[in-house]
């Protein structure tokens, strides 16, 4: 790890260490979410660094509506389906910080003050970690290439599906804080393979499957310290590695936002929340495998993919 990067980590976690110094606990939760939710935008997603503001806000919509009806499943697919479509001016990989918000958002439901409380911390943390960007990281260009118009609609049309699959799942699975299981898969999957699609599907398996070991072993640790520093060697290791290896990136996002969101870990016996969250993700997983083998196969057989 390079001083650079060191130096970056410190900046990016001192808010949100002073304020859990000062006994603000749930503000430094939020301040270091919002900050690492709007770096991931602003630097995976140049051109879209100033949709920042919008991430307290679908947090927002999606933590008041969770409370009264479950139709906050139509936000999280609205969003997915963008981050899919987003593919088509290579800032798909930003965008999916604004899912990660709403997901979070979907599984915290909570009085109006409450959440407005919630969400001004994380527009604070979010308008510092476009800061950051801005100064420190103005260099870092980490966009992904660009898909045809045609591709990019059908990967807009397999992320909203896996999207709500994954939604309902963790709904069902019955486990602590599963909003991270439908991240994990909008976040490792790719819309694009080089080589077969049998190929691309082994990859995106193994991308999602060790996303779900880190998660599991990051929720292990609940005391505040721990998991703070689990983050830090996350978040070392992404910055150092992204643009040489954009799937450790990838599969580095969910456990990362886990460790950052200041939830506690599962109070529940540690092969029961194993096996519940095996019996939500194997589901999910295969029909992740089939859409992605649809999309590459189609493909492959013609210039355009309808979706």
């Amino acid at each position: 790890m390079t001083i650079r990067t060191l130096g970056v980590l410190v900046l990016l976690g001192a808010p949100a260490a002073l304020a859990y110094w000062a006994g603000y606990s749930e503000a430094a939760h939020y301040l270091g979410l919002g900050a690492v939710l709007a770096l991931q935008l602003s630097v995976l997603a140049r051109p879209a660094a100033g949709f920042f503001v919008l991430l307290p806000m679908v947090y927002v919509a999606a933590a008041i509506t969770a409370q009264s009806t479950d139709g906050v499943v139509a936000l999280v697919v609205a969003i997915a389906a963008a981050v899919g479509a987003a593919s088509s001016q290579g800032l798909h990989r930003g965008l999916v910080a604004l899912l990660a918000a709403a997901l979070i958002g979907s599984f915290e439901p909570a009085a109006g003050t409450d959440v407005l409380r919630r969400g001004a911390s994380l527009l604070a943390g979010a308008a510092y970690g476009f800061l950051l960007a801005a100064t420190v990281l103005r260099e870092a260009h980490l966009e992904a290439s660009r898909l045809p118009a045609q591709l990019a609609l059908g990967y807009a049309v397999l992320l909203a599906t896996v999207a709500a699959a994954a939604w309902f799942a963790a709904r069902l699975g019955g486990f602590v804080h599963p909003w991270w299981l439908p991240l994990l898969f909008v976040a490792t999957s790719e819309p694009w393979v080089s080589g077969t699609a049998r190929d691309g599907v082994v990859r995106v398996a193994a991308a999602a499957t060790a996303s779900l070991v880190l998660v599991l072993a990051t929720d292990v640790y609940d005391e505040p310290f721990a998991r703070g520093l689990v983050l830090f060697i996350m978040l070392a290791l992404a910055l150092s590695q992204a643009a040489r290896r954009p799937a450790i990136l990838a599969v580095l996002v969910a456990p990362v936002l886990v460790a950052a969101s200041g939830h506690a870990a599962a109070h529940e016996p540690p092969l029961e929340f194993l096996l519940e969250a095996l019996a939500a993700f194997a589901p999910v997983l295969a029909l992740s495998a089939l859409g992605h083998w649809l999309l590459w196969t189609l493909r492959s057989r013609d210039s355009s993919v309808a979706a």
